[in-house]
């Protein structure tokens, strides 16, 4: 209630008087029942006008919806509204003011009870007296009294109905009073559970106990709802009877076609399929609803429709638009298979119904080449493509060469390495052309028919020079490129290519030299081997592969992986894990170099990064994924004839079981503590130190050269090489290795998982999960100026190429026996 402070006395005033009002008074019925709070004459008892209601301190006015009509301020009213000082309902005759005063607010009601004032009778004119004059009569007999059963007859109802009244009285004064409030307002209502429920206008007079309401109002479900009844004074139970589903037949037709309904297509409401087309009076729920209509070649349809509900039946008809083309073909020779998306749709010419969007074509015959292209397909329109001339199918060359892996080219075409097919323009004479180091170059003319296989061997000359040895101790074994000769031989008739010649003699130091016979030149080399004094027979610290690469000795002590949570840049994947590697093992002192990569894959093209190379011969190889970096670990060990590290298993390749003493990948156990290392253990948070940022030309990573490359670098450092640097180029660790730290990032010999965190779990020489469809990468790379990735303890993975992934070598070498 408006401008009206409700701790106020609140007072009903009308003619028989005041009377004052509590809060369990409220709802204030205003009815034709004699119990109502107000009555207005003229309405039946049943018929009740308003409520008025005191609600957080405030008085509205509801209209009691059953056919009265009220009229609040003269405007008739409609529902809920306020009440404020002066305001006036209207009912019938009755007049209700409100009205505020300083300690009180009244409720004036006049016209209520249609009392009228009567005119006091007119006085008569004074008469004269007459004389009186006696006539004779005669006295009549007394009445008999009655009988007493007839006076019990007269007493008896007037006790019954004083009983009554005491009963109605207790029942009244010991009720409760319920007003049911539903919504929408039902067309009957009961309630059970007592002998009588009586109701008055608004509300039910009930002692306390348990009751059953029952409602019923068409278009909705029965209500059926229990109540208990408290010793409260009063109590309002507000009920909300459900609305029946509606029923709905949903119809589809194609655009532009009303006529031609459409079968089979997928109704959905609210995401749930209800059914297919054609799809009749289905029971929805009443509301809006979100329906999507789903059909073969057609666009889905998403709309809204407001179903009424209460049993109503309704019918929803939307039409579909294509989401076909048609596309007509034909070839040259006709007949060819016609083929969309890979699937066969029929031969040429052919009339094809496509889906919209990119599709796939393709035109293949016998003795012709496939004719291949892609057709943005535009629903509800025809494109021609008229006829497609096929070309006759190439011819095939399968080319061996004795010995093989001799370099061919067709043209000034690179093709590849022999053994290989080649295919070739048919009926044409084509120039086939043979390389390979050491032999003479070799030049063929040949002409293969149209889808016609033809087989070509070609032998190699070889172009052979002539060595002198001469040898101190003459008795020290030779080997040649890794395989063992025998002792050394006085001449040598070599390939004109080059050569590892290595010189060994137990209690010499071995010697290694790379040399390349000249054809028609005699060569002389003299080796004098020198003494070696071993104090202690066990692994050299120093080796070095076929090919020159130079790899330390690391004998590793326990350790802990990962970082601690506190570490700032520390990612989620560095568990902590306790490490005992108990196999000493030989790491690379570098990266591998794009020149070392290309004798093992001649051809290999690291790239560059916006106009910087990546390719030089000194730069780190980058740009080869994990099962190439593998593979030049197996050619590496077959060259000195150690067992490969890596096999093939089905169409993978993995790691040979128990893992043998060739050239392999770091593990990353192994990576990680190389990279750590100081003093006598692994602890070093950064390949340089503990301390960021890195100090002057310690290592290779997003600085000031590479600015305008990436996009994140070192503002406060610059180390001279925008992307790669020659490996190497910085000062090594501790241990005598190189670039752990920036330069390119390195591919690791494990599976990627994430390790679940045991502070009691110790892992020996850990070579990572059996299977994974990731590799370990460690190390920065010239890309990365981040904290994070700067750290030794920095996990990443991958399963491809990158231009900063590089790699470097490592191996097993067993302990030679102690001599006694």
């Amino acid at each position: 209630m408006q401008d009206q402070d409700l701790s106020k006395k609140l007072k009903i005033r009308d003619h028989t008087g005041e009377r004052l009002l509590t809060e369990g008074d409220f709802p204030i019925v205003v009815s034709g029942s004699p119990a109502a709070a107000i009555q207005v004459l003229g309405l039946s008892e049943k018929d009740e006008a308003i409520y008025i209601e005191l609600s957080e301190g405030r008085l509205h006015v509801r209209a009691a919806e059953m056919g009265v009509t009220v009229w609040h301020n003269r405007l008739k009213l409609k529902g809920l509204a306020e009440l404020s000082n002066g305001d006036t309902l209207s009912v019938g005759s009755c007049d209700i003011e409100l009205l505020a005063h300083d300690d009180e607010i009244i409720f004036r009601v006049s016209g209520a009870d249609h009392t009228s004032q009567l005119a006091p009778p007119e006085v008569a004119p004074p008469v004269q007296p007459r004389e009186i004059k006696p006539i004779p009569f005669r006295t009549g007999r007394q009445r008999p009294k009655p009988p007493p059963f007839l006076r019990w007859l007269v007493w008896a109802p007037l006790g019954l109905m004083l009983m009554l009244l005491a009963v109605s009285a207790w029942f009244v004064f010991t009720a409760s009073q319920v007003v049911v409030r539903i919504d929408p307002a039902p067309e009957r209502i009961s309630m059970s559970g007592s002998i009588i429920t009586p109701r008055l206008g608004g509300y039910y007079l009930l002692r306390p106990g348990e009751y059953t309401l029952r409602a019923f109002k068409q278009g909705y479900y029965p209500l059926e709802q229990s109540i208990s009844v408290a010793a409260e004074k009063s109590q309002t139970v507000l009920l909300v009877m459900e609305k029946l589903p509606g029923m709905l037949t949903v119809e589809v037709y194609p655009e532009g076609q009303p006529a031609a309904f459409i079968e089979g297509a997928q109704i959905y409401i609210d995401g749930e399929e209800i059914g297919v087309t054609p799809l009749k009076a289905v029971e929805i729920k009443p509301g809006q609803r979100r329906l999507e209509i789903r059909a073969k070649k057609y666009r889905a349809l998403q709309t809204f429709v407001e179903i009424e509900g209460g049993g109503t039946l309704q019918t929803a008809t939307f039409s579909l638009a294509p989401a076909w083309g048609t596309l007509t073909i034909g070839s040259v020779p006709a007949g060819a298979n016609v083929r969309v998306d890979g699937d066969l749709f029929g031969k040429t010419p052919l009339l094809l119904e496509l889906m919209e969007g990119t599709r796939r074509l393709e035109l293949s015959a016998d003795r012709y080449k496939t004719w291949q292209a892609q057709v943005e397909v535009e629903a509800n329109r025809h494109q021609i493509l008229g006829e497609i001339r096929l070309q006759p199918a190439d011819g095939k060359l399968a080319l061996r060469s004795n010995p093989s892996g001799a370099s061919v080219t067709v043209g000034d075409t690179y093709m590849g390495r022999t053994p290989l097919q080649i295919p070739l323009h048919p009926d044409v004479e084509h120039i086939v052309r043979l390389s390979k180091p050491g032999y003479e170059r070799i030049a063929r003319k040949v002409k293969v028919p149209s889808a016609e296989l033809r087989k070509l061997t070609i032998n190699l000359t070889p172009r052979v020079g002539i060595i002198l040895l001469v040898v101190e101790p003459e008795d020290a074994e030779l080997l040649i490129d890794g395989e063992p000769k025998g002792a050394a031989p006085e001449k040598l008739r070599l390939i004109s290519v080059e050569h590892q010649l290595e010189f060994r003699k137990e209690g010499y130091k071995p010697f290694r030299t790379r040399l390349t016979p000249r054809p028609g030149f005699t060569q002389e080399l003299r080796v004098a081997l020198d003494r070696q004094l071993v104090q202690k027979i066990g692994l050299p610290l120093v080796i070095q592969a076929a090919n020159e690469y130079t790899l330390k000795l690391i004998r590793p002590k326990p350790f802990t992986m990962g970082s601690s949570r506190r570490e700032q840049g520390r990612r989620s994947n560095e568990t902590l894990r306790n490490v005992v590697l108990k196999r000493p093992f030989y790491m690379g002192t570098r990266e591998v170099t794009n020149r070392e990569f290309r004798e093992f894959l001649e051809g290999h093209n690291s790239g560059a990064m916006k106009g910087k190379s990546l390719n030089r011969d000194d730069q780190p190889v980058v740009q080869v994924t994990w099962e190439q970096a593998a593979l030049f670990c197996n050619w590496l060990s077959a060259k000195e004839s150690l067992p490969p590290v890596y096999i093939k298993r089905g169409d993978k390749l993995v790691a040979a079981e128990p893992m043998g003493t060739g050239y392999r990948l770091p593990t990353e156990a192994e990576w990680e503590y190389s990279a750590r290392f100081t003093s006598s253990k692994a602890t070093m948070k950064y390949p340089w130190g503990d301390n960021f940022p890195p100090p002057p030309q310690s290592v290779n990573v997003a600085d000031l050269a590479a600015r305008g490359i990436v996009a994140y670098y070192l503002e406060n450092y610059d180390d001279g090489y925008p992307v790669t640097a020659p490996p190497g180029s910085f000062r090594p660790n501790e241990l005598g290795l190189h670039d752990l730290g920036g330069n390119v990032a390195e591919w690791c010999h494990d599976n990627y998982s994430i390790y679940s965190y045991s502070a009691r779990m110790v892992y020996f020489d850990p070579s990572g999960p059996l299977q994974g469809k990731h590799r370990v990468v460690k190390g920065s790379s010239w890309k990365h100026a981040s904290i994070s990735a700067l750290r030794g303890s920095y996990r990443d993975y991958s399963n491809g190429k990158r231009s900063d992934l590089g790699f470097r070598l490592c191996r097993y070498l067993d302990e030679l026996p102690q001599k006694k």
